[in-house]
């Protein structure tokens, strides 16, 4: 948006039947107007529960089952190496539970954390944070995961850099 300024200038007068001519000249500036925007809402996006968002190969008999305690969000992404080419990401909403079936080889539970659900770049706007399970999964088996602290857990996370 452009500023506007204004600007006043002053007039020239003369007195022809002197044949002398003054001039008076005064200008002032006011400062720029810029319009206040109004505050943009904040989106609160979000995908379905257990809604497979990414899938980049599923073909095995693994099973990963999901229980969100958490009132965040949460997308779990499964990859044998890289978590930004996983097999699967399925979206877990809060206080929820989903299952991903498929699970080929072995493999690391990777989490991403919070606000704003943004489906063209599988991430979340706000409040974003991101936890990998320390210990990796095999396929071969049947797993649950619960992704609230509880008594008696067998599980670590760690935080990772954003993927």
């Amino acid at each position: 948006m452009a500023a506007l300024a204004v600007t006043v200038a002053g007039c020239a007068s003369s007195d022809l039947s002197s044949g002398s001519a003054g001039t008076s000249k005064s200008s002032a500036l006011a400062a720029p107007v810029v319009p206040s925007m109004p505050a943009l809402p904040l989106l609160d996006r979000r995908a379905d529960n257990g809604e497979i968002v990414q899938q980049a190969g599923l073909n095995g008999a693994g099973t990963l089952q999901i229980d969100n305690g958490n009132s965040d969000d949460v997308a779990v992404v499964v990859a044998n190496g890289n978590p930004a080419s996983p097999q699967a990401t399925i979206y877990v909403r809060g206080n929820s539970k989903a299952t991903l079936s498929g699970i080929a080889g072995t493999y690391y539970v990777y989490l991403k954390t919070g606000a704003d659900w943004d489906q063209a770049t599988l991430s979340f706007t706000r409040d974003r944070q991101f936890q990998k399970f320390d210990d990796s999964f095999d396929a071969g088996s049947d797993w649950e995961i619960t992704l609230q602290p509880s008594i008696g857990g067998n599980a670590s996370t760690s935080d990772v850099p954003a993927f």
